[in-house]
């Protein structure tokens, strides 16, 4: 839920094996910013960190509220969402004779990210479906490209 290329992280472990991790990552990993890691010490000890965990729940909240609603309304007859209450992405199972692969070049079309479940399948396609991520965009932006993907699907 931070920067990615900050390339921290952190453990909780019980005390007895603190020293046992801090010597093993001294030995393991000598590339890593002290100041970066300082600073998320801070950031975390201060209960920022927490405020911003809340703060991305929130919002990522919002927006799957808004992608699930604005699917079932514009794509009820086209797709199913499978049920899930955590993540960034929603797997939707199509129902209207489409390939994944055909939903996500028309998705591409309009400017959308929507990916095709086929790619991840190592063997043939059983189940046509697609992956949406909602993280990164608000709400009205959702709703606007659900509605203007039903129009194309």
């Amino acid at each position: 839920m931070m920067y990615p290329e900050f390339r921290l992280g952190f453990l909780v472990v019980p005390p007895g094996l603190q020293e046992q991790i801090m010597v093993t990552k001294y030995y393991s990993d000598l590339g890593t910013s002290y100041l970066e890691q300082a600073v998320m010490a801070n950031f975390i000890e201060e209960g920022h960190y927490a405020s911003h965990v809340r703060r991305i729940r929130k919002a990522c909240y919002e927006r799957r509220t808004a992608l699930v609603n604005a699917i079932q309304y514009y794509l009820a007859d086209k797709m199913i969402i499978q049920p899930s209450d955590s993540g960034v992405h929603i797997v939707c199972w199509l129902q209207n004779g489409m390939t994944g692969s055909e939903v996500e070049e028309k998705a591409r079309l309009l400017g959308m990210g929507i990916l095709s479940l086929s790619r991840y399948y190592q063997s043939d396609v059983s189940r046509q479906g697609i992956l949406i991520g909602f993280a990164n965009h608000p709400v009205e932006a959702i709703v606007d490209g659900i509605r203007r993907l039903a129009q194309v699907i």
